[in-house]
């Protein structure tokens, strides 16, 4: 799987924000993991990445075989070494993904949200 993490801006707005979007899409699985990792709920930029570094460390403890790192719109349950993830409102569409891979996207998220935001800058994540 790959994902660029970039930033645009709104046409009436000046303000950059940050986005993901997946690339080589053969099945919904990316862009469901990129928008539930998008998904801010409305929270502070400081707020979020507050909540995805614990999200990070629930995946990162191997301890953890269950739990629930759901976001507003977005519900993620770690089952064993998987994490399911699908949208709130429409609970068909789900995807299962490592959850060391999500681990792997979740922290380069992080690091790019921690950033300052440079217009037209980019990067690329590549998930094997």
């Amino acid at each position: 799987m790959n994902f660029k993490f970039c930033y645009f801006k709104f046409p009436d707005s000046e303000s950059l924000n940050a986005t993901i979007c997946p690339n080589n899409i053969e099945d919904n699985k990316g862009d469901l993991i990129a928008s539930y990792l998008v998904d801010n709920g409305g929270a502070s930029l400081e707020s979020h990445i507050k909540y995805l570094k614990e999200c990070s460390t629930y995946l990162e403890n191997s301890l953890t075989c269950e739990a629930d790192i759901s976001s507003n719109s977005y519900g993620a349950d770690i089952c064993s070494n998987k994490v399911k993830i699908c949208f709130l409102y429409n609970e068909d569409e789900e995807v299962e993904v490592d959850r060391l891979e999500l681990k792997e996207i979740m922290d380069a998220w992080i690091l790019f949200l921690e950033k300052e935001p440079v217009e037209g800058y980019e990067e690329t994540i590549n998930i094997v």
